[in-house]
C-alpha cells in the first residue's frame, strides 16, 4: 500500500504513540496554561479583623471588619452552642463602603434564648460579595462566660469548673464530685461520659439570680436555687456556698447523663425517673427524701408517682416524689441490674412508650411495677380511680358585680379590690434544687421527720 506524502513527514517514533500517552500529553499542556483562578495573594474580600465578646448575662456582641473590590452584599455568623446539634445563622448589620464594619448583638436575656455560663460557643463568619465571591474564617471558639467576674478554672478530663474569689479548693472538691458521679453513673445509664461538661460556681444566691433563666430568677427570689442542670449545652450552675453543694452537683450532673442516655425527640424522660436517677447517682445524698418516704409509707400517703405528668404542689408531696422516685429506682436496679436501666433507656430514647419499655424489660406496666415495689416495701397497693365511673361535681359561681366607688351589697368597692391584690403573696413550689423558707412548709416537713424518728428507712441493695 502506497503512502500518502505527508505520512513521510511524520517521524515514526510519532506514530508509535499510544492514545493514552496522547491524554496525559494534552493533560501536562493544558496544566501549563493561565487560570481564572482567584489569587490567593490577593483576594477580592479581605478580613481586617473579628470578634465575638462575652456580655453574659445579656448576649453575645460579633464584629467584623472587612473589605473587598467589590460591593459587599452581605456578612452573616453560623455559630454552635455547646453540644446542641443545630447551629444558628445570622446576618450583621453595616453602612456600605470600601470598608465596613459589621456589628450583631444576640440577645441571650430571653427565656427563648437563654445560653447558660461557660457554654463553648463555636462560630464563623461568612461575607459575600456582589460578584458572589464568598469568604468563610476560621472556625473560632468562645467561652460565654458571666461577664461581671473575673474566672478562674480547674479541669480534668471532660469537666471544667469555673470559679472566682478565693475557694479554688471548694472548686476542686466539686470537680472531683462530678468525676466520681460520672463514674459511677456511667455504667447505669450506658451515657457518654467523654463529651464536655461545663460547670460555674457561684459564691452566694444574689449572684447567681441574674445567671439563671428569666422564669428561673423569679422563683428563686422566692426558694434559693441550689443549682440547676443544662442537658442540651451541657453546663450546670451551682451555689457553692450552701452546705449541700457537693450532692447538688452530684444530683445535677447526672441530669446531664440522663438526657444523653435516653432523651427521645418523641417524648421526655419522666419526672420519676428523671429526679429518681439523679439521686441514685448523689454520691452525698441528704437524709430528708428517705425520711419523707417512711413517712408516706406509715401515712398512707405513697403518691402514684409514675402515673404523675408533673410535680406536685404541696412542698411535703414534692419531698415524697423525690424519696419515692429514688425508692423505686433502686428496686428497678435491684431487679434487673444496670443492664436492665440501660436497655430501658435506650428503649425510652428510640421512642418506645413507658409501658411497653417497662414490659420489655421488668415484664411488668407501670400499674404492675407500682404495686410490686409497694409490695417489697409494705404498703398499700395503689388502685387507679375509674375515671369511667368519676361524676362531674357542680361548681357554684360567684355572681358578678360591678366595681363601684360606694358601697353596695353583694358588690365590691375599688378600694377592696386594691387592698386585695396588695395583700396577694406569690406562691411558689420547689424542687430538689430549692430550699423554701416558708414557715408553713417548715413546720409541716418538721413534723413528718418526727412522725417517723423512730422508723428505720428502707434501701435495696444494688444488683450489679
Amino acid at each position: 500500500m502506497n503512502q500518502l506524502p505527508w505520512q513521510n513527514m511524520i517521524p515514526t517514533c510519532i506514530k508509535n504513540i499510544s492514545s493514552v500517552s496522547i491524554l496525559i500529553l494534552v493533560f501536562g499542556l493544558l496544566l501549563m496554561l493561565p487560570t481564572t483562578s482567584i489569587n490567593a495573594a490577593n483576594p477580592p474580600i479581605e478580613v481586617i479583623d473579628f470578634s465575638a465578646t462575652s456580655e453574659f448575662p445579656k448576649g453575645i456582641r460579633f464584629k467584623v471588619k472587612a473589605t473587598s473590590t467589590s460591593k459587599i452584599e452581605s456578612i452573616a455568623v453560623r455559630f454552635k452552642i455547646g453540644l446542641i446539634t443545630t447551629g444558628v445563622y445570622e446576618y450583621l448589620s453595616y453602612d456600605p463602603a470600601d470598608t465596613v464594619n459589621a456589628e450583631l448583638f444576640y440577645s441571650t436575656n430571653t427565656l427563648a434564648g437563654y445560653i447558660p455560663p461557660e457554654t463553648i460557643i463555636k462560630y464563623t463568619f461568612e461575607i459575600q460579595d456582589s460578584n458572589q465571591n464568598v469568604y468563610n474564617t476560621e472556625p473560632q471558639e468562645l467561652i460565654y462566660e458571666d461577664a461581671r467576674f473575673d474566672w478562674d478554672r480547674v479541669s480534668k478530663d471532660e469537666v471544667t469548673v469555673a470559679f472566682h474569689g478565693p475557694i479554688q479548693s471548694r472548686a476542686e472538691t466539686i470537680l472531683q464530685v462530678i468525676i466520681d458521679t460520672l463514674k459511677n453513673m456511667g455504667p447505669v445509664l450506658g451515657a457518654e461520659t467523654s463529651e464536655p461538661i461545663r460547670v460555674t460556681l457561684y459564691n452566694n444566691q444574689k449572684e447567681m439570680l441574674d445567671a439563671l433563666p428569666i422564669g428561673s430568677a423569679a422563683v428563686g427570689r422566692e426558694l434559693i436555687t441550689e443549682g440547676m442542670a443544662f442537658n442540651e449545652e451541657g453546663s450546670l450552675v451551682i451555689l457553692v456556698g450552701g452546705s449541700m453543694a457537693n450532692g447538688t452537683a452530684s444530683h445535677e450532673v447526672t441530669h446531664i447523663l440522663n438526657h444523653r442516655a435516653g432523651h427521645s425527640i418523641f417524648r421526655r424522660i419522666p419526672s420519676w425517673l428523671h429526679e429518681g436517677l439523679a439521686e441514685y447517682g448523689n454520691i452525698e445524698p441528704g437524709y430528708s427524701y428517705s425520711y419523707a418516704l417512711e413517712f408516706a409509707i406509715a401515712a398512707d400517703r405513697l403518691l402514684p408517682h409514675l402515673f404523675m405528668q408533673i410535680l406536685p404542689g404541696d412542698p411535703e408531696d414534692i419531698i415524697i416524689f423525690y424519696g419515692q422516685s429514688r425508692s423505686i429506682v433502686e428496686y428497678m436496679i435491684f431487679l434487673e441490674g444496670n443492664a436492665g436501666m440501660r436497655q430501658l433507656l435506650k428503649l425510652h430514647q428510640e421512642g418506645t412508650n413507658m409501658d411497653d419499655a417497662l414490659m420489655s424489660v421488668y415484664g411488668m406496666d407501670r400499674l404492675e411495677l407500682t404495686n410490686a415495689w409497694r409490695s417489697e416495701l409494705g404498703a398499700s397497693p395503689y388502685v387507679p380511680p375509674n375515671i369511667a365511673e368519676s361524676k362531674p361535681t357542680a361548681v357554684s359561681y360567684p355572681t358578678v358585680e360591678a366595681f363601684t366607688l360606694t358601697p353596695k351589697a353583694g358588690g365590691m368597692t375599688v378600694a377592696d379590690s386594691i387592698d386585695n391584690n396588695q395583700s396577694t403573696q406569690l406562691q411558689s413550689t420547689s424542687g430538689s434544687c430549692n430550699t423554701q423558707a416558708d414557715n408553713e412548709t417548715e413546720i409541716g416537713v418538721i413534723s413528718m421527720f418526727l412522725f417517723i424518728a423512730v422508723i428505720s428507712t428502707r434501701r435495696f441493695r444494688r444488683k450489679s
